[in-house]
């Protein structure tokens, strides 16, 4: 097997060819090789953008595997940037939270058939832990002191769940000062908020 060390930027393609089979190396996001015995190293319009909005190129044996890919590989991609498993020595907890990984697959696939709305991965996650702790969490901390007759204001309640900060009206994605790293004297911009306080986070 032939070694592909040149240093690429990202759209860039090395390969090398004997006969019967090519080797190529392509930058995306990260470097991805490819083996084929059918497809050269050309590139191809892939109909996707970037953010400038350029055409991205993509090798044609990438376009080609990626349009006959098993739904394996599919899973394992839309996992791969919000899947909570973990280095562990226990198997059985990387089987555990595996199967609740693809629960939550499952049900956003569903949840994509039945509204129609095209809601990224990680928001409808984030989602389904913030409904689920507003049904079933409980606040484990036991209260010093006399217990308080009145009602407690929902910000003392320890039930703060994050959602977006809005976007401007260009559409920009704003950010706002997270007020946790602000009290430990570091400024760190964030895309989420807990609108009761109004505050990042």
């Amino acid at each position: 097997m032939p070694e592909l060390k040149n240093k690429l930027a990202v759209g860039d393609v090395q390969s090398a060819h004997t006969k019967n089979i090519m080797v190529l190396k392509w930058v995306d996001r990260r470097e991805v090789f490819m083996l084929s015995t059918k497809f050269d190293s050309n590139l191809d319009d892939s109909g996707k953008f970037d953010r400038k909005g350029n055409l991205v190129k993509k090798p044609i044996c990438v376009i080609n595997y990626n349009q006959c890919m098993g739904s394996i590989d599919k899973t394992d991609m839309l996992l791969s940037s919000v899947e909570c498993v973990r280095k562990t020595s226990k198997w059985y907890n990387k089987i555990f939270f595996h199967l609740i990984d693809l629960s939550i697959l499952n049900a956003f696939s569903a949840f994509k058939t039945v509204t129609g709305q095209n809601m990224p991965h990680a928001i409808f996650q984030l989602e389904v832990i913030r409904q689920l702790l507003e049904k079933y969490g409980v606040n484990t901390v036991s209260p010093r002191g006399r217990p308080c007759t009145k009602d407690q204001p929902f910000r003392l309640s320890a039930r703060h769940f994050p959602s977006d900060v809005k976007k401007l009206d260009s559409g920009k994605v704003q950010r706002r000062k997270c007020i946790v790293c602000t009290r430990n004297n570091k400024r760190k911009d964030t895309m989420y908020m807990y609108q009761e306080c109004d505050v990042g986070l």
